[in-house]
């Protein structure tokens, strides 16, 4: 994410190189790094040393994960705000300290705290991907009413998913829908 107070790689790619270094520094480096979800947490320490020990913020919630403690690490709770303009938000879900990042312009990023869907303007809230496991209902409302007081109208997912348009509305109404069939309301559906 590239803003006017510096750069935040968000769940930065576990590979570094010269190439990749080069590219980052051509577009204006590293300021700080953060990751949605500790699957995400591999080389966020090379990442730092790389770019002269720059803070890495990590939910506390998800403190256990880490490889080993470090001094750039910067434990955080309910909401930070790494950069200006930017915040990042804990949610929960996919792992205990999941967190969303929220840019000045209303993007959220969102890791696979919130999924894509196969259908277009879609999404899905899953505890285990590999094996589809659904989170709960309970989750699903709690993330969603974390959600609720940040404007955003675009969302990006790990997986490369895309929102562009009404993202808050998309999420909204698909955890709503995903609320009622975990529930069973539909039970006499199927």
């Amino acid at each position: 994410m590239q803003t006017g107070h510096g750069n935040l790689p968000w769940d930065a790619p576990g590979y570094l190189d010269d190439d990749i270094v080069s590219l980052v520094r051509g577009l204006g480096g590293v300021a700080v790094i953060a990751a949605s979800h500790p699957h995400m947490f591999g080389a966020q320490l090379s990442w730092s040393r790389e770019f002269g020990d720059v803070p890495v913020y990590v939910n506390a919630l998800d403190q256990e994960w880490l490889p080993r403690t470090d001094p750039v690490i910067e434990l955080w709770k309910e909401h930070a705000e790494p950069l200006p303009g930017v915040r990042l938000i804990h949610v929960g879900g996919h792992m205990r300290g999941s967190c969303v990042a929220l840019t000045a312009d209303g993007t959220l990023l969102v890791g696979d705290t919130i999924s894509g869907g196969l259908a277009r303007d879609w999404v899905s809230f899953q505890r285990n991907f590999p094996r589809h496991v659904p989170l709960s209902p309970a989750v699903v409302r709690r993330i969603v009413d974390r959600l609720e007081p940040f404007d955003y109208d675009r969302l990006y997912t790990l997986g490369g998913d895309e929102v562009d348009r009404d993202a808050k509305g998309v999420v909204r109404r698909s955890a709503e829908t995903h609320i009622h069939w975990a529930s069973g309301d539909f039970d006499h559906l199927t």
